[in-house]
């Protein structure tokens, strides 16, 4: 003979079903991204599999507990209806007996009336009395109260989880709208109240390949944080450690008793000074590699339950991804402002931004500019007698205060060619005049800074400068190793003066002398052969007439500060 499964425990089966299902596809869809065929099992996760035969087990006995409880007062129903039905059969029957009616027994007949009020007639509707009659027997069943108790268990875990899941999601949202970790760790902060108990949250990463804890990220109820951003600790030795070894998280809910047992913990007596009483700690694994943890803290003892790990792991799995999602942004960040410096350095601000613009071919008329040459004199030779890093010494020792001149009186460096300095002022935004007048000034600071350097052998260091104003073009030369460079009849004459000029000089042409005379000194070279140009008026740039008090004639705006040779 064949059991039949009663009605209510296939509901149990149905709904067991459909909890297993919903759970997979959340798994797969927001929390593992593992496939359906292996999160409908529980492949990855023994804990989730055992989590889900529970409740689905409880489903089960639920749908099994309502259909006896059904079944009990159905047959209580039916028994009543029984003695009901007797009872009216007497008192029918008494009435036609031939000998007289007995006297009416109390007990009997408040029996008789508690069973009609349980088990109404059978063409009339249970009374309002009976159903709580009926009610108050329901409660008194043993079974049927440990049924209700099941229930209220079961609606409290079903709504925490679904609390929980609703956190995660927010969670999981902002890790994928934030970029940068504060920010997404401030959201955190905020979502994850309604579900998880903690009056501080922190966040520290591991670096210096795994052997040092620096404290990334804090926040908290109270002001008085001691343990604050930036604090770095070893890990060798410490209790997070053994953490790393078992990827589990760790609750302490008397953090007054740890300190007992391990005095030589410094961390510990700091969170104790903050008034933290209970703690867990997440290790945040990404890709199976340990990149940190996340402390959870209260200031209530005994705040952290092991039912609450499988949360917290969730949690923390989550911020492992978003971790590391942050991290390369910034690395990417600060590649791009590395890039950016660089390109800065082989030409101007405003060819570079054209380039980041996607801008493929790139060239700019400039109608009037201003070109400065500077060459050191007797270069070759000191590279040939000296070794490669005495050489570049050299150079850098001339070139960075150089680089730094630009900056300040705000002239554009072309490039640097072996050892010559080009330099260009007159941007199209510019004024002429103006522009020649700060490259006539950075031209006599340059001179005078220069020297006071010195070749390694004690030998004075000089330089030429050749100086034109005039038309040019600009623009982007190459496809890989690409740089901005000038050309025009002006640079091609600036180089001409540099060439045909005295060491310790500022030679310039005609030109030059026209635009300044009103401000600068000059001191008349005459007429000078320039290769490709012929026979050329030209001059030596002396310095500014209201320096000319000075005991050397020359600008002297900036602190001169001693520059020793390489």
């Amino acid at each position: 003979m064949s059991t039949r499964i009663p009605r209510l425990v296939w509901y149990g089966i149905g709904l067991a079903l459909a909890y297993w299902l919903i759970e997979s596809l959340m798994h797969t869809l927001v929390f593992d991204g593992q496939p359906l065929s292996r999160t409908l099992l529980g492949e990855d996760d023994p804990n989730e599999l055992w989590m889900r035969l529970l409740v689905s087990m409880a489903f089960v006995g639920f749908g099994w507990l309502a259909d006896r409880s059904m079944r009990a007062e159905r047959h209580l129903k039916e028994d009543a209806l029984r003695i009901n039905r007797l009872l009216q059969f007497v008192d029918s029957s008494k009435l036609t007996w031939p000998y007289p009616a007995e006297q009416p027994d109390p007990q009997r007949s408040a029996n008789r009336h508690a069973s009609a009020a349980l088990a109404p007639a059978a063409n009339a509707a249970p009374s309002g009395k009976g159903r709580a009659v009926i009610d108050d027997m329901r409660g008194m069943d043993d079974e049927i109260g440990q049924l209700a108790l099941v229930l209220q268990d079961l609606s409290s875990f079903v709504e925490q989880r679904f609390k929980a899941l609703h956190a995660l999601l927010a969670l999981t949202h902002e890790i994928n709208q934030g970029l940068l970790l504060d920010e997404v760790l401030d959201k955190a902060y905020e979502t994850l109240r309604s579900v998880l108990p903690y009056d501080r949250l922190s966040v520290a990463l591991l670096e210096s390949q795994g052997q040092l804890l620096r404290a990334r990220w804090v926040r908290a109820d109270y002001p008085e944080i001691m343990l604050r951003r930036g604090d770095t600790g070893p890990i060798r030795g410490s209790s997070l450690e053994g953490i790393i070894a078992s990827g589990e998280p760790r609750i302490i809910n008397d953090l007054s008793a740890y300190l007992n047992a391990h005095p030589a913990s410094a961390s510990t007596g700091v969170m104790l000074a903050e008034g933290i009483r209970s703690s867990l700690t997440c290790p945040l694994i990404s890709i199976g590699r340990p990149i940190g943890f996340m402390f959870f803290s209260s200031r209530t003892p005994n705040t952290y339950m092991h039912v609450h790990i499988d949360l917290f792991k969730l949690i923390a799995g989550h911020l492992s991804v978003m971790v590391e999602k942050s991290n390369l942004y910034q690395q990417i960040l600060d590649e791009k402002k590395k890039s950016e410096r660089l390109l800065l350095n082989v030409m101007p601000a405003r060819i570079a931004a054209r380039l980041n613009a996607g801008a493929k071919s790139i060239a700019e008329d400039l109608p009037m500019v201003n070109i400065l040459f500077i060459d050191i004199v007797a270069f070759t030779g000191f590279a040939g007698r000296y070794p490669p890093g005495k050489v570049l010494d050299l150079l850098e020792n001339v070139f960075v205060p150089l680089d730094r001149l630009c900056d300040l009186y705000d002239v554009e460096k072309i490039k640097t060619s072996g050892d010559e300095y080009i330099v260009m002022s007159g941007r199209p935004a510019s004024s002429g005049a103006e522009a020649l007048a700060r490259l006539a000034e950075f031209a006599l600071e340059a001179l005078a800074r220069i020297g006071y350097m010195r070749y390694p052998d004690g030998e004075a260091l000089q330089v030429r400068l050749g100086m034109q104003t005039g038309q040019a073009v600009g623009g982007i030369i190459g496809q890989k190793k690409f740089f901005y460079d000038i050309w025009g009849d002006a640079v091609n004459t600036a180089s001409r003066m540099q060439s045909s000029g005295v060491p310790g000089r500022i030679h310039v042409t005609e030109e030059v002398h026209a635009q300044l005379q009103q401000d600068f000194l000059f001191e008349a070279r005459g007429r000078v052969q320039v290769r490709g140009k012929g026979l050329l008026e030209t001059y030596f740039l002396v310095g500014k007439k209201r320096a000319a008090a000075g005991a050397d004639g020359v600008s002297s705006q900036l602190q001169r500060p001693e520059i020793s040779g390489a």
